[in-house]
């Protein structure tokens, strides 16, 4: 007979006949999976179960737990070790990795996301990730199961139903109400809101007549009038504060720093990222629409490839990234004569891993410098830092000592590449038109341990503040370009300066946010660096500075403002400015 029972079946038998019959009970079980996450997080938790409001918190996630123990008590035996092992170990255990990586729990986008591209978050997970945590908290809470009574115990009619709305109650408000934080609580309750959080969002879809178009240039140029030549490059997940030009002790950046000693280049001081993702960041790039965005402003708006366009740009773009994942190529396509993506340098590229900058420069931007007609506009995307770093700087690029595939030398070796790639399409750029016009920025940061997160999740420093750079040609002003280098700047503030160093305007109809450097140094503003975007998932967060240094973390979904002092404080307390406020509106400006 126990031949033909399965190995697994067999094994899980014989730890339960192992154990004494007293010791099993639904509490047993219930305090060895709270012992694992409060061992697993004990120094997050500790100073925050001594608030009441983590201690109310957190008993609430227990008693919800208590709760999903106890109805699985109620299936047989048997199967019983599947069942937990699916709805309470397997949640723990993605939890436990998410939470070491980000310092919070899953949120509601991270499932949409997983839903849009699992491949991508396996990857990123495995790249990222503690496998051996992870496996190690799915083994210890499965086995929790092995300490419930073998016996199956039913509920009395009116306790499954005041258990039942126990259990609804915790997640309904976990998902919903601002006071309610998940990660105040155990992890299984907080994935569980993670999930009904899913149900409450949807991503925005572009409604109605597509982008607006630009109409071509009526009037003649002026045969004594040049339009400028322009290249605008798109670097990767770099954070300035690891840039030597920007005060790094290491040499990240030696040959840019030597293009800024002589003059030949601009760091800006105070300029911020559009958003904490490509998505979230790159569309609005290249529009001069600033977030907060739920109505999908940035789907309609026109690129400032289409301006470049209608006004006789011959106008390319050439990336190292696969951008078809999350249908970016859309956007970036119109208007373009010349396209290639990373697929056409490298035969498997995806999103963690884009063909080698080095090759696409030589075998893509510096051809195409070369051989565009006059007057060209070329953007160029990077592969970049994007994680897993040691996979983005080749062999000659290694200066640094990479002890982990994410290691800080495995990081800053990528920078290197980033170094020699922007300065090697300056010289190149130059050779061919002295008078041409070179600007740089990232889509984002990394936060790289700050705040004990790592990887683009959430506005830390080192994600939002922008390595923006402006090579002017010799002509230009050099001391307005430094006065504006030092005022409060944004990426979003390109593409109305292109479109003016274009000779163009912005169209009624699609009115930009942010600032044109050509009229001078922008007035002081809120910025605003936002991830509610419908180029990515309507993520409804966003970090506004305000004009004094302010920093404001909003969460609309649950009505809730961090400022930089760190306490969440209830919206009603802390109101957005009203231009931003207007974005949210039914018409969305």
């Amino acid at each position: 007979m126990n031949r033909s029972r399965a190995p697994s079946v067999v094994v899980s038998a014989a730890l339960r006949d192992a154990l004494p019959r007293g010791w099993r009970s639904t509490w047993l079980a219930w305090a060895a999976l709270l012992a694992i996450d409060l061992v697993s997080r004990a120094g997050y938790l500790a100073p925050r179960l001594a608030t009441a409001r983590g201690l109310l918190n957190y008993a609430a996630a227990a008693a919800a737990l208590w709760v999903v123990v106890r109805l699985l008590e109620l299936a047989p035996p048997r199967p019983r070790l599947a069942l937990f092992a699916a709805v309470v170990s397997l949640p723990m255990a993605i939890e436990w990795a998410v939470f070491g990586s980000y310092g919070q729990f899953v949120a509601p986008t991270d499932l949409a996301l997983f839903f849009e591209s699992p491949r991508v978050v396996f990857q990123a997970a495995g790249e990222g990730g503690d496998r051996y945590g992870s496996l190690a908290v799915f083994a210890l809470a499965t086995a929790s199961a092995l300490l419930l009574p073998r016996e199956v115990r039913p509920f009395r009619w009116w306790r499954a139903g005041v258990a039942t709305l126990v259990l609804g109650a915790t997640i309904a408000a976990g998902a919903t109400w601002w006071r309610a934080s998940p990660s105040l609580g155990h992890s299984q309750p907080a994935f569980a809101c993670a999930l009904a959080g899913l149900m409450r969002r949807a991503t925005v879809t572009a409604k109605g007549g597509g982008r607006i178009a630009v109409p071509r240039s009526a009037a003649p140029l002026d045969p004594e009038t040049r339009l400028p030549n322009v290249v605008l490059v798109l670097g990767e997940s770099l954070a300035a504060s690891h840039l030597t030009l920007y005060g790094y002790a290491r040499p990240t950046t030696p040959r840019l720093q030597a293009l800024a000693d002589r003059g030949a280049l601009v760091p800006f001081r105070d300029a911020v990222v559009m958003g904490p993702h490509t998505r979230t960041s790159v569309p609005y790039i290249m529009t001069g629409v600033e977030g907060p965005d739920p109505h999908g402003r940035v789907l309609r708006a026109p690129t400032v490839t289409q301006y470049a366009k209608a006004r006789g740009y011959h106008t390319a773009f050439v990336s190292a990234q696969e951008e078809s994942w999350g249908e970016l190529d859309a956007l970036l396509r119109e208007g373009t004569d010349t396209f290639r993506t990373g697929i056409a340098f490298a035969p498997h590229v995806d999103v963690m891993k884009g063909a080698d900058d080095l090759v696409v420069l030589e075998e893509g931007v510096l051809p195409a410098i070369a051989a565009l007609s006059e007057p060209f506009f070329l953007v160029v995307h990077m592969d970049g830092s994007h994680l897993p770093y040691r996979h983005h700087s080749p062999p000659s690029h290694k200066v640094f000592a990479e002890d982990g595939v994410n290691s800080m030398g495995a990081y800053d070796n990528t920078i290197r590449v980033t170094d020699e790639f922007v300065a090697r399409i300056f010289e190149a750029l130059r050779a061919r038109d002295p008078e041409a016009w070179l600007f740089f920025t990232s889509d984002h940061g990394q936060p790289l341990g700050e705040g004990g997160a790592f990887y683009n999740h959430g506005y830390q420093s080192n994600v939002v503040k922008d390595p923006l750079l402006v090579f002017p040609p010799p002509s230009s002003d050099r001391a307005a370009w430094e006065e504006i280098a030092r005022a409060p700047t944004s990426a979003c503030d390109l593409t109305p300066t292109l479109v003016h160093l274009m000779q163009a305007a912005p169209l009624d109809e699609a009115p930009m946010d942010c600032a044109d450097w050509l009229a001078g140094p922008p007035a002081p503003r809120h910025r605003v660096v936002s991830a509610f975007t419908p180029t990515y998932v309507e993520e409804p967060t966003m970090l506004v500075l305000a004009p004094s240094g302010e920093r404001a973390v909003y969460d609309l979904a649950r009505m809730t403002v961090t400022p930089s002092d760190g306490v969440a404080r209830p919206l009603a307390n802390h109101p957005l400015p009203p231009a931003i406020a207007a974005r949210l509106a039914p018409d969305g400006r």
